[in-house]
């Protein structure tokens, strides 16, 4: 139903364009602005005298392409509504972003006479999308940058840890090494020195790159260690303590190192210490056993109290030394060292071949764990 507004209606309506936050536009149907309100001057910097009379392509900055605005006059003209976004510049020459509804005015005989365009600032709203468009793509391009760098850091990770294993008279060995991240910080490796086959396994708290980088040094101080000839299991832990012990700064790990040496009849024994690290299992003659000794935390602080052990190797003994990931199960949301879960499944692996028997083991053990959160290595041994 049509209103015949009154004088003073007519007054208010004018009082609400006049005083309106948006910026509104009138132009005939040949686009020839009629009136603009205070907003348009204020944004645009055009005054009402300089700007009725004058196209609104006063205010073109020649960022949109001819296509649109020929879409813009088209759905206009069909006595349609158009909803857009300008990129306009203002008298000044400073560029601005205006959100723009431009509707046709008819008249009693549904002629077009008029357009109106409403338009609202939006300037501030497009920087802050720019910024946060730049902000992502830099995102994205540090995260190539951190992928590409991950990607190196797991080949020198992959590169210290033993993957051709030292040949000894006497026993098959094979490793597994499954890091929960792109990279981890457990460690081990293995090197024959003269007669003997020295056994080193490291888990330095924490994963990712700070954790493989620590691990870096780790090999490093090995392999220095053992070309001193530093065999000797207390001996060697208290010396790769004291070299590390300010380079860590604030890290720790738990270590164990173990040392099979054969006497003059040919029989294998294993002299070794544990600094905090989950205990070995060994499978001998269908029983299994841990092999228990004591030592501190490494890198925590400089006096150590470490005790040594020594055992002998049987034919078919089997030995599995491994890192907290294998041992550390969850269970109903309660996580605990589950040393009965992995003997479990290495007696029940038994009868396979060593390498088989290691696989088969993992998968067991992790096939009980609802939730696995920590790098895993393994190092199995066998007496042929």
């Amino acid at each position: 139903m049509k209103k015949i507004l009154s004088s003073i209606d007519q007054a208010i309506l004018l009082r609400a364009i006049e005083q309106s936050p948006a910026s509104i536009v009138i132009t005939d149907t040949n686009g020839t602005i009629q009136y603009v309100n205070p907003k348009f001057e204020a944004i645009t910097g055009y005054t009402f005298d300089e700007a009725v009379g004058k196209n609104p392509r006063i205010l073109k900055s020649g960022y949109q392409s001819l296509e649109f605005y020929i879409n813009m006059w088209e759905t206009i003209l069909r006595g349609q509504v158009w909803d857009g976004i300008f990129h306009n510049k203002r008298k000044d020459g400073s560029f601005f972003w205006e959100h723009c509804v431009i509707a046709p005015v008819v008249d009693e005989k549904e002629q077009v006479t008029h357009f109106v365009a409403i338009k609202e600032d939006i300037t501030e709203k497009k920087e802050q999308e720019e910024a946060l468009r730049k902000s992502e793509e830099e995102l994205r391009r540090r995260n190539e940058i951190i992928s590409k760098d991950l990607e190196y850091a797991k080949r020198v990770q992959n590169s210290i840890i033993n993957t051709t294993l030292p040949q000894y008279p006497g026993l098959k060995i094979y490793t597994q090494y499954i890091p929960y991240d792109y990279v981890g910080g457990d460690f081990f490796t293995l090197k024959t020195v003269k007669e003997n086959l020295c056994i080193f396994m490291a888990d330095i708290t924490g994963h990712g790159v700070p954790a493989a980088l620590f691990s870096t040094v780790l090999k490093y101080a090995v392999e220095n260690l053992w070309n001193n000839m530093v065999l000797s299991p207390d001996q060697f832990m208290v010396i790769l303590n004291q070299e590390l012990l300010d380079i860590l700064s604030g890290y720790f790990f738990t270590a164990f190192y173990g040392v099979i040496t054969p006497d003059l009849k040919g029989e294998l024994y294993l002299t070794y210490t544990r600094c905090g690290h989950p205990y070995p299992l060994l499978l001998s003659k269908n029983a299994i056993s841990r092999l228990d000794s004591s030592g501190t935390l490494l890198g925590i602080q400089k006096d150590m109290q470490i005790t040594i052990q020594k055992i002998k190797l049987s034919k078919n003994d089997r030995l599995f030394i491994f890192t907290d990931g294998l041992v550390e199960i969850d269970i109903d949301n309660k996580k605990d060292l589950r040393f009965d879960i992995v003997a479990d499944a290495v007696i029940k692996t038994k009868d396979m071949p060593l390498q088989d028997a290691l696989q088969t083991l993992i998968g067991m053990v992790t096939s009980q764990n609802s939730t696995i959160d920590d790098d895993m290595a393994i190092i199995a041994l066998e007496v042929c």
